[in-house]
């Protein structure tokens, strides 16, 4: 396996036991660290010269929807003014977003994705959730697996308008056809 070793690492924060290590370096095989220290780094197959920056490790958002179409911004407005939460936001975006097409989709999620590496977010898993019907939801896991190997099905986020009054009906729908 290949070595990659970032050298001359200024302040190296590990979350280890190591905790922040100066004038550092680190070593990765496959993707993952596998050693860090201080002083002399090791040789590799290839080398990072870190030039005395900082490194440390990215953030792992676990729960997002990167993909959806409108907005709810008038549920966020009502809430900030106290009112109670109800569902009407999720039905807003799921009329938006059963509407787009798979590339206005995935623009919106690579936009949202990029938006989150640059706040330090380097690892996503993505739900659907916003379509709430069988191909709309296809498609949304569709294009969250462009952007992300750990796509969650989220077919049941919510009871869409159609199915009020018949969330069974509804539960079926998603435990059938729409996970066949």
């Amino acid at each position: 396996m290949t070595a990659t070793v970032v050298e001359r690492i200024g302040l190296l924060v590990t979350n280890t036991e190591h905790g922040e290590l100066l004038d550092a370096h680190l070593v990765m095989e496959g993707g993952l660290v596998v050693a860090v220290g201080t002083g002399p780094a090791p040789p590799g197959d290839r080398r990072i010269d870190a030039a005395g920056r900082c490194v440390l490790p990215g953030f792992v958002d676990s729960h997002t929807h990167l993909v959806f179409a409108g907005d709810r911004a008038e549920e966020l407005a009502a809430r900030m003014t106290g009112a109670p939460y109800e569902a009407g936001g999720i039905r807003v975006t799921t009329e938006a977003t059963r509407e787009a097409g798979f590339e206005p989709l995935l623009e919106l999620g690579r936009t949202r994705r990029a938006e989150g590496l640059a706040a330090g977010i380097t690892h996503v898993e993505v739900k659907s959730g916003y379509g709430l019907e069988v191909e709309s939801e296809r498609r949304l896991c569709e294009v969250a697996g462009e952007l992300t190997d750990d796509v969650t099905f989220l077919g049941a986020h919510a009871v869409p308008a159609e199915y009020e009054g018949r969330a069974d009906e509804y539960v079926e729908l998603v435990s059938g056809e729409m996970l066949s």
